[in-house]
Order: structure tokens, then C-alpha cells, then sequence
């Protein structure tokens, strides 16, 4: 049986009669390494390689969702702001990144957020960037924004949303970097 609850709800208890197995992980299994997902097979590629990914905004709901995340990809978050991060020290540290992740809400409106966006983009087109909005519908894994993002996902991020954002992230950014 599986139940899924928001993070503010009570949890649900099952019945009295309802049977509860834990069933260990096959001993040749490794439990604790995240793969990648295509939709065509499974590959043998973590997610975040790297170990490392930066968030352009505050720490809050968003950063504890990624941070919740990225601990499951054995990786860390660095959390900065948008005045805290210069385009200088982006291009130098872009190569130890997985990805930047950065926060529609934090930075205000629209426009402010795709100039910041496409101002990463022509610094770091190499950088798999997913932009987070909670102004879209739903979770955009398309390619239609290339010019300013790799993927759009919208709040709260669960973790099954971030590993396919992630991993359509570097698929859309490798489409961006042959069109070019």
C-alpha cells in the first residue's frame, strides 16, 4: 500500500488489519546510488557526478526540498544570492557544478528572472540550468526555453519531479549545445 501525504498533513495510519513487510534490498544491489532515468532504458550515470550543485536564492521550503534531494544524490547545496554570485566566479566554478538551480520567486518578476537566467546562459552555456517558478502551470521538461533554462519546474519540488527535471536538465543543455 502506498500513500503519499503533503509534508503538512497528518500521516495517515493503515488499518489494523493491514499488513506491513519491510523486505531488504538484494545483497548485490547497492542501495545508495541514484541513477539516471531516460525514457527509454535505465543507464548506469549518477545524476550529479559532481557532488555539487548551486541554488541562486534563499534558504527556505525550496532549498530543504533540494537539499532533501541532493542527499539522496550524495550531493551538496550551496545556497547563494543572485548579488552574491558574479558571472566571473560562475564561469570559474561552473566546471565543479552538476547544475544551478535558481528560484523565479527569490529573484521577483518575470523579466527580472529570465535576463538573469539568459545571462547565465551566455556565460555558462555548458551549465545545465532548472529554473523553478511558482507562476508556470506544471513542470516544463521541454526545450521551448533553451534560451534562458534546460527544464522548468514548479513548487513544491517532489523527488521523483527533480529526477526527471535533472535528467531532462542535461539532456535539453547537451540539444542546447549542438543547436548552438
Amino acid at each position: 500500500m502506498l500513500r503519499l501525504t503533503k509534508s503538512h498533513q497528518a500521516s495517515i495510519r493503515p488499518a489494523e488489519s493491514a499488513m506491513i513487510m519491510r523486505v531488504p534490498p538484494a545483497a548485490e544491489t547497492e542501495t545508495n546510488v541514484a541513477y539516471s532515468l531516460k525514457t527509454s532504458s535505465l543507464i548506469d550515470a549518477p545524476l550529479c557526478p559532481k557532488g555539487l550543485i548551486l541554488m541562486c536564492g534563499q534558504m527556505g521550503a525550496l532549498s530543504r526540498d533540494l537539499s532533501d534531494w541532493s542527499d539522496r544524490m550524495r550531493a551538496v547545496v550551496m545556497v547563494v544570492s543572485e548579488n552574491g554570485m558574479t558571472l566571473d566566479w560562475l564561469r570559474e566554478y561552473a566546471p565543479k557544478l552538476d547544475f544551478l538551480l535558481v528560484d523565479s520567486d527569490y529573484l521577483g518578476d518575470t523579466e527580472s528572472t529570465i535576463d538573469f537566467c539568459m545571462q547565465v546562459r551566455r556565460a555558462t552555456p555548458r551549465l545545465p540550468l532548472v529554473l523553478v517558478s511558482s507562476e508556470i502551470r506544471s513542470h516544463d521538461f521541454t526545450c521551448e526555453r533553451m534560451m534562458a533554462c534546460d527544464v522548468t519546474l514548479k513548487p513544491p519540488l517532489l523527488h521523483t519531479a527533480l529526477t526527471l527535471g535533472v535528467q531532462a536538465a542535461y539532456q535539453n543543455n547537451d540539444y542546447y549545445q549542438r543547436s548552438r
